[in-house]
């Protein structure tokens, strides 16, 4: 299980201090931006990081966005210019990878092949983030012609479920396409999770942002990666409203999230680890993903209303808070956005 924070503290804010508040909010990977754009404040993240047991995936290196993106040089050029930016990182025991592109098109997808390759040759995670399929055309060919050219470590996408509007009525579509990929695959599937309004977004409420964990979990993800930390800068537009951490201090989502990761998320995936995923099966008012022959994870469909579900059986509840399973009727409530794991 992987919880990660996108957007982390600006340059200015990069401190211990900073990182133990990252930590003590149950993450465990950061995934760079926010202006640690060089390799000085990039190795300054790393030694914070590593001095309070946090990962950093290093996403804002601008060498690698330029040979990624722009540069027309061989394989040969490519690997030595990705193996010179690993040089400069893996001395920090917090390094744990390179993204090497957000959010690709296919004519990019040789090019991180070869990327891809050469930072799994040193031994550290290669990460790419997809599209959502309202950018793609057919997700289902995008996505298998990724995983078939680039041969990923991950899978992980990005569609942000809660708008202005409404609710995104693509998003359990793209939730299960990666997943079927990551599946036939072998490999994990992650998404990024949204903590707050942007343009055409809304605010999640802490019904919702429980909802984007347990409808994830039903479907088998280990990777969490909320999406953002830190609020961005209002000079990059798309109007971003306070995320979990708004003017250097928390908002109330900071608090939601702690309580999700550390008392649910975290508990649940070490309740999960080692049980192979099978698959889930979806109905209007819960989603019920099974974990190899005995384990069902019940998730509420509904991040607004309560619902009843009703399994036949004997069952278990599986309680976070203490590592231990306890018998549980078969008919039960959940609350909006809730699940429970059962044996």
């Amino acid at each position: 299980m992987t919880i990660a924070a996108f957007w982390p503290p600006p340059p200015h804010e990069t401190t211990v201090e900073r990182y133990r508040q990252l930590a003590d909010a149950g993450i465990d990977l950061v995934i760079t931006g926010n202006y640690l754009n060089d390799a000085a404040i990039l190795r300054h993240s790393l030694a914070c990081a590593e001095k309070v047991g946090l990962g950093v995936l290093v996403a804002s290196d601008p060498r690698i966005d330029v040979l990624m993106r722009d540069l027309d040089v061989d394989e040969r050029q490519t690997r030595a210019l990705i193996s010179r930016v690993i040089d400069d990182y893996e001395g920090y025991g917090s390094f744990r990878g390179i993204s090497l592109m957000d959010e690709p098109y296919p004519d990019r997808f040789p090019r991180l092949a070869v990327g891809v390759s050469e930072v799994r040759s040193r031994g550290h995670l290669a990460y790419v983030n997809l599209f959502p399929s309202h950018v793609t055309g057919s997700y289902d060919a995008y996505v298998g012609d990724f995983v078939s050219a680039v041969r990923p470590s991950v899978l992980s996408f990005d569609r942000y479920p809660f708008l202005s509007s409404g609710e995104d009525d693509g998003y359990f579509a793209d939730l299960a396409t990666i997943r079927t990929h990551a599946a036939r695959a072998g490999l994990p599937a992650w998404l990024y999770l949204q903590t707050l309004a942007y343009d055409g977004h809304r605010t999640p409420t802490a019904a919702e942002l429980a909802w984007q964990v347990n409808t994830a979990l039903a479907y088998g993800y280990t990777g969490f990666q909320y999406f953002t930390y830190w609020t961005p800068d209002p000079a990059r537009g798309e109007g971003f409203q306070p995320a979990l951490i708004h003017d250097g201090e928390p908002t109330e989502r900071y608090a939601i999230v702690r309580t999700l990761n550390t008392g649910w998320l975290r508990p649940i995936g070490e309740a999960l680890s080692g049980l192979p995923w099978t698959g889930v099966e979806h109905s209007s008012d819960f989603l019920l993903g099974r974990y190899g022959e005995q384990h069902l994870f019940v998730c509420n469909a509904r991040f607004d209303t309560p619902v009843e579900v009703t399994l036949p059986g004997r069952l278990s509840a599986y309680d976070p808070a203490t590592g231990t399973y306890s018998p549980c009727p078969g008919t039960f409530t959940l609350a909006p956005g809730a699940a429970r794991l059962l044996r």
